[in-house]
């Protein structure tokens, strides 16, 4: 099946989305973005540098870049002969989050940019492109802070106090909007609260949830 790994920056997303390939055999994963990706890191720099007239342009890059790499990760789960009820496809972070992303950042543009905004995601995204079920990985914003800097990512770290009042605000909108999306899109989700969870305890959750959930009314269960 496909599966979305969600939450805030630094939920711990990646490293369970990891853990989940390992173990899950003949699954695939579509990460965020590449380390490599120019572009992506170019905007990221940007956006956090505060540069202006940026935001719309880096959102609908991110919108596009993820459709594509989603088509080709379907296409290729198919040409690999997997069948969605035996194997699955994790995705780090998926489309309804790009989406929070940009109603956060296109916020200080107004009204005009988030629905024109609104009217390009609502076209391009579609029920076939959600997951069958999202993990939403959530947790304090001290906890969310203290993630960030343990890891380091020197374009967030060096550039915090910049964007200070912008984490926040994307903290406190993050999971409201997930869930008014979720309802939007019939998106079926499970919140496990990593707080005072390791890696591993997150992980083995995460794999209880897998394996008790119920796939087989989906419209994919058969493909």
């Amino acid at each position: 099946m496909v599966i979305g790994i969600s939450g805030m920056i630094s939920s711990g997303k990646s490293t369970l989305t990891r853990n989940l390939v390992k173990h899950y055999k003949n699954s695939m994963m579509l990460k965020e973005y590449e380390e490599d990706d120019d572009v992506f890191n170019t905007f990221l720099k940007w956006l956090y540098e505060k540069q202006p007239n940026l935001t719309i342009g880096f959102q609908s890059y991110v919108v596009e870049n993820h459709t594509s790499k989603l088509a080709d990760c379907f296409k290729k789960f198919s040409e690999k002969g997997y069948k969605y009820k035996d194997n699955h496809i994790f995705l780090d972070r998926f489309s309804i989050e790009h989406y929070i992303f940009a109603n956060v950042n296109l916020r200080p543009k107004g009204k005009k940019y988030l629905e024109g905004y609104d009217a390009l995601f609502s076209h391009l995204i579609t029920k076939d492109e959600t997951p069958d079920l999202a993990i939403f990985l959530d947790m304090t914003f001290d906890t969310f802070k203290k993630r960030l800097f343990e890891r380091g990512r020197e374009v967030e770290t060096e550039n915090w106090n910049k964007n200070k009042d912008y984490f926040r605000e994307l903290y406190d909108l993050y999971k409201p909007l997930f869930i008014k999306q979720a309802k939007k899109y019939d998106l079926n989700y499970v919140i496990i609260e990593t707080d005072n969870l390791t890696e591993k305890q997150v992980f083995e959750k995460a794999v209880e949830v897998i394996n008790n959930y119920d796939f087989s009314k989906m419209e994919r269960y058969n493909k």
